[in-house]
């Protein structure tokens, strides 16, 4: 599944499309959207207001499996990340409160987490749980959250935590509302689907320099960078199974393209769909 950049009737609608080739036979559906997620039988949408319904910016709307609309949720901002659980329990977006990018200075994100069983706001902001690093309380006036990923339980998550200029990696529990540092520098985590590895992007050269797609062993705190993409990749990249990321990149001819890259290094970059980005793997549920 993928938001459409092409100059043509898909433009911003949402695709679904095989694997094999994403672009080549895609089923075009109703649905436009700035992001998109889908996991289990339920999707997120975020898609930009019409001026009447100001002052809201955005709406993060609900579809099913056949993409009929459900619930929806007012949102203030310009859309950044989305995620779902894998159980299509709980869903995670963040968008811009001010600034356009994470490269500008003074830019300030809210992220959400929505119970989509429920239909109600389960976190209005991250910003209200409570951090701990090194086991005492950890509390700041600048606090910013990002790129929210879910384990399967649909209730641990990670994030990126963002104070006083440094980037921490968060593992927290939406049920308990607390969350605690356990890694620094790292941006838009994205988990792998066997919950062992995390790919980030990692910046390299400060504030004016590019992110470095990276894996994280969670059990041995290790990186990895991913030195066959030389790239810089501003995105919250998407496993395409256990050995492969997929993430946006802007084309030469278009405002992005997905490619994906092994995350063992050993081979060159490869376009996986033109004239699109926001990808999200539809992976088939796993028995109890």
């Amino acid at each position: 599944m993928f938001v459409s950049v092409a100059s043509d009737d898909t433009f911003k609608h949402v695709l679904l499309g095989p694997l094999a080739a994403p672009g080549t036979s895609a089923f075009v559906t109703p649905l436009v959207c700035e992001r998109v997620y889908f996991a289990r039988s339920r999707g997120l949408c975020l898609a930009e207001a019409p001026a009447a319904d100001s002052p809201v910016g955005i709406w993060a709307q609900v579809f099913d499996e056949r993409f009929e609309r459900h619930q929806r949720f007012p949102l203030s901002g310009l859309p950044s990340r989305l995620r779902l659980s894998p159980d299509g329990r709980r869903a995670a977006a963040t968008v811009f409160s001010s600034g356009h990018s994470y490269n500008e200075r003074g830019f300030a994100t809210i992220t959400t987490i929505f119970d989509l069983e429920s239909g109600t706001i389960a976190v209005p902001n991250l910003e209200q749980f409570t951090v701990s690093r090194g086991g005492a309380v950890f509390k700041r006036e600048d606090f910013n959250f990002w790129g929210v990923t879910f384990m399967p339980d649909g209730d641990t998550f990670y994030a990126t935590l963002s104070s006083g200029g440094r980037n921490y990696l968060v593992q927290g529990s939406v049920d308990a509302k607390t969350a605690k540092v356990i890694h620094e520098g790292v941006e838009c985590p994205s988990l792998s689907p066997d919950s062992s590895r995390i790919a980030f992007k990692k910046r390299i050269g400060g504030a004016s320099g590019w992110w470095q797609l990276t894996v994280l062993d969670l059990q041995a705190l290790k990186e990895q960078p991913l030195w066959n993409e030389s790239r810089s990749v501003d995105d919250q990249v998407e496993w395409l199974d256990d050995s492969h990321v997929m993430y946006h990149l802007t084309g030469k001819a278009s405002a992005a393209d997905i490619w994906s890259a092994s995350i063992d290094g050993k081979s060159a970059p490869s376009l996986v769909v033109a004239n699109a980005y926001s990808p999200a793997v539809l992976r088939t549920p796993q028995a109890r």
